[in-house]
């Protein structure tokens, strides 16, 4: 008679040991798994933050050309600001706008080589008890003062004239491009705030590459009026703008 696979003598005994092992070795590994994921979070918002909010900071356009023995650059920006931007933004909390700008070396077989690089920084801030803002360019602590948010932001996204490179630095047998940027700099954002914006995708405001080849074909400067509404103020070199908050533009051309 075959003996039933089911019925064994044999008595399995599991040590008391054993068992808390094993419930150990279980809660490790759901902490493992727990922790993985914690991190593969952090690292898409820190590694990858252009993938939210790329329609929020965009550059329209860019263009360079000659001028006084340097490659100069105008570029228009686009900016728009989530609700919780604006709200830190109303109640007093400036906000720091990052523009970066690099020069490439174009090699036909590897990737383009970075020879110059620049960023800007400038701080836009909203002044409750005046219903003014006001822009800062940080290097060079000058500041302008607009009646709405909407004048600042449009005068932060016009560029004309800023100094790129100079020619000198350039070899006519090589070909070069230029890219360009915006992005909101969280890190100049209080210490409580900062990292509420580290982990939303509100804060996350950040342009694309937008990039262009080198022309060093001159270009003839417009001519500025004095009834401008608007006028590019942030970093030009050849021209030193006022704005006060109940007069007319002036401009002051250096030959």
């Amino acid at each position: 008679m075959i003996p039933s696979l089911t019925t064994n003598n044999d008595a399995v005994i599991i040590e008391p040991g054993r068992s808390k092992r094993c419930q150990k070795c279980q809660f490790l590994i759901i902490l493992a798994v727990v922790l993985s994921c914690s991190l593969a979070v952090l690292f898409l918002f820190n590694v990858f933050p252009h993938l939210t909010n790329k329609g929020d900071f965009q550059v329209l356009s860019a263009s360079s050309y000659e001028f006084k023995n340097s490659i100069a650059i105008d570029a228009d920006l686009k900016m728009h600001f989530p609700n919780p931007v604006v709200d830190a933004l109303e109640n007093g909390i400036p906000l720091t706008i990052a523009v970066e700008v690099q020069v490439l070396r174009e090699r036909p077989w590897w990737r383009n080589l970075i020879i110059k690089r620049s960023r800007q920084l400038f701080e836009l801030r909203y002044h409750p008890l005046t219903n003014v803002h006001e822009v800062k360019n940080i290097a060079t602590d000058e500041r302008y003062s607009f009646n709405s948010r909407q004048d600042a932001m449009a005068v932060l996204g016009t560029i004309r004239g800023a100094t790129l490179i100079e020619n000198k630095e350039l070899n006519k047998n090589r070909q070069y491009s230029a890219q360009i940027r915006i992005l909101l700099d969280i890190s100049h954002l209080p210490p409580a705030l900062r990292q509420v914006a580290s982990l939303s995708s509100s804060w996350r405001l950040e342009s694309a590459w937008y990039q262009w080849q080198i022309s060093n074909e001159p270009k003839i400067r417009e001519q500025m009026t004095d009834n401008l509404d608007l006028v590019p103020v942030l970093n030009k070199h050849d021209a030193v703008f006022e704005r006060n908050l109940n007069s007319v533009p002036v401009t002051e051309v250096k030959e």
